[in-house]
């Protein structure tokens, strides 16, 4: 027996959309997962506790996603013209900073990231920055759009 909801007369499969969903995220962790060991083994040339500034840097591309995100939300559905941006980024960074900290540091994954050498990018590594810069990017687009039209 199928498992579903019905939505202005189709039925959507509740099993295949939360597989579609697991696969995402764990193509987004994976992401992370490249990321944090990149951006940690080149802040642990210059810094003797390299997981914070890590931490920082994902959380940091992390807020502008979610930013972006809230700003095509608002722009779809003309919730409400303005909010207060920097109360909202600053929030948004700090839940995201101690989530972080909490998943590589306390929980220990960073540990098990950085032993497992297949996410080494090698000359590859300038990928992390482009991404951070891109998303920077990104959310001023989508604050642009948002904001503007």
């Amino acid at each position: 027996m199928m498992s579903g909801i019905e939505i202005h007369g189709i039925l959507i499969d509740i099993d295949i959309l939360v597989i579609e969903f697991n696969k995402n995220i764990e193509l987004i962790m994976r992401v992370y997962k490249y990321i944090y060991y990149n951006v940690y083994m080149s802040s642990a040339k210059y810094n003797a506790s390299p997981e914070i500034p890590v931490i920082g840097y994902i959380s940091f591309a992390q807020t502008n996603n979610v930013l972006s995100l809230i700003h095509l939300f608002l722009f779809f559905t003309k919730w409400f013209k303005n909010y207060n941006l920097p109360k909202a980024y600053l929030i948004i960074q700090v839940i995201l900073f101690v989530v972080n900290y909490y998943y590589y540091v306390s929980a220990k994954k960073g540990e098990v990231i950085l032993k497992n050498e297949k996410y080494a990018l090698g000359k590859l590594s300038f990928l992390t920055d482009i991404y951070l810069f891109l998303s920077v990017i990104i959310t001023g687009f989508t604050g642009y759009i948002y904001q503007e039209w």
